[in-house]
């Protein structure tokens, strides 16, 4: 088996590699008058395992597919169009069997496993009838109460002498790459203000099944000071309010971040354009076409953020986080939706004592939740991520993660760990290779899967003209 692997890798690689060669090898960047940017990603991966429980799932310890990215941008400066396209297809290259612990979306997608999904592809014309608007057609998101994908078109207004004005509309099919949600319109419109230097104010619509409604006001009356706020509603239903504040401590440059947040459960099945209708039932299912999410229920969260540089060690910075969450009055605990707390504290380091080209971010977390009589919990998380640079080209990186748990209830001591090294090189100034390697332990696969760790090699190439 291990040497069928290799053969298979090798096999990719070179794909990999001589697509590399063939592309670098020149390309026009200038076409009809029209400058043209393109940036690619392709990825292959790599996943095996020990051999699963034939009792519990398919006895099957391994997974390849293939990944491309392709954006195509053209710019024509002169008469103020540009269009912008970004495009992704997925392979599954060694037909992955119905039940695998490596079954993902793109096996569900058909007897091909294979999945093209268009992200935007529209034309923006500047300068139309005023040099204050901007409009686009065809596929594209937009942005607002909803982030909302559509095929139809946006408009933007900007009239800054009166108040710093924003105005966005836009309507058109709603797009869903996971639910075949038939020919819905979709419509929306932004409006932004800016009376005074520094402070912003947003009301925002998206009209769908149900309308959803956001506004919102930022302000930063100084460099020291940041301020933020936001209400949202589906239809005349409170979904959820937030605020923040930011100051920054000059003398000694410490940042602190304090936010509350209130999520309120929504009556409707569904927030905007997800399909809650899917059980986990059919998780396996070679006949899915919905994307599965659990629906929150309403909370209360407060969140602190502490960032302290030091002085006396160039590069060093101290960070520290608190989170308390309590689900709202009358709402119940599930495996979904709990009261927990969580501590968090590590540093980063940035080229410290003028290491050149090395960074390193490292801390430890703490987690406790209570659910119920039955159920309590508490984990402690270490991570540490390191990065350096060599002669430009040359970038290493390697990180650690391990977390333990305890629970008095039927699962004991659930661990969990993983480990990640890569290596990238600069083949070029557009061109990039990277081999990356990640090993994950976790009792909570042998437990539900059948298997003790998992495997992945991943080699991935980035161009960019």
């Amino acid at each position: 088996m291990a040497g069928l692997q290799w053969r298979k890798l090798k096999l990719g690689t070179g794909l990999i590699l001589g697509c590399c060669l063939l592309t670098t090898s020149g390309f026009a960047l200038e076409l009809g008058g029209a400058d043209i940017s393109i940036r690619s990603t392709t990825e292959y991966r790599l996943q095996w395992s020990d051999s699963p429980a034939s009792f519990m799932t398919v006895d099957e310890d391994q997974d390849q597919d293939i990944f491309e990215t392709l954006a195509i941008d053209a710019n024509w400066q002169s008469l103020g169009l540009t269009f912008f396209s970004m495009a992704t297809y997925a392979k599954d290259l060694d037909g992955t069997r119905q039940g695998s612990i490596f079954q993902d979306y793109t096996d569900s997608r058909g007897s091909h496993r294979q999945d093209f999904e268009c992200y935007y592809a529209y034309l923006e014309k500047t300068g139309l009838f005023t040099d204050d608007l901007t409009i686009r057609a065809g596929r594209q998101y937009a942005y607002g109460a909803e982030t909302v994908q559509l095929d139809g078109i946006w408009a933007h207004y900007d009239r800054p002498q009166w108040m710093g004005m924003e105005i966005e509309v836009f309507g058109g099919l709603a797009v869903q790459h996971y639910s075949d949600l038939g020919p819905d319109g979709v419509g929306g419109a932004n409006l932004r203000v800016r009376p005074l230097p520094g402070l912003a104010l947003d009301v925002n619509a998206v009209i769908f099944e149900e309308t959803s409604w956001e506004s919102s006001i930022y302000w930063q009356p100084s460099d020291l000071w940041k301020f933020r706020s936001r209400i949202a509603f589906i239809n005349d239903h409170t979904r959820f309010f937030e605020s923040g504040l930011e100051t920054t401590i000059a003398a000694t440059g410490t940042v602190l971040d304090f936010s509350f947040y209130r999520r309120y459960a929504i009556a409707s099945d569904a927030d905007f354009l997800f399909d809650f209708s899917y059980t986990l039932d059919e998780a396996l299912s070679s006949e899915m076409n919905r994307l599965y999410l659990m629906q929150e229920q309403g909370y209360l969260e407060f969140d602190i953020r502490i960032s302290q540089p030091i002085s006396i060690i160039k590069g060093l910075t101290l960070f520290g986080r608190y989170t308390n969450r309590s689900l709202a009055h009358g709402e119940d605990e599930n495996l979904y939706n709990t009261d927990f707390e969580r501590v968090t504290a590590g540093f980063d380091l940035d080229q410290c004592f003028g290491w050149q080209g090395f960074r390193c971010s490292a801390g430890i977390s703490q987690w406790w939740e209570d659910r119920d009589k039955f159920y309590e919990a508490e984990s402690t998380s270490w991570f540490v991520d390191l990065e350096q640079e060599l002669f430009h080209k040359l970038e290493l990186e390697a990180g650690y993660y391990h977390k333990t748990e305890d629970v008095n209830s039927l699962l004991e001591d659930e661990a969990s760990t993983s480990y990640r090294a890569a290596v990238a090189y600069r083949l070029c100034d557009h061109s990039r290779i990277e081999f990356a390697y990640e090993y994950a332990q976790d009792d909570f696969y042998e437990d539900e899967l059948g298997v003790d760790y998992i495997n992945s090699l991943t080699i991935t190439l980035d161009l960019n003209f």
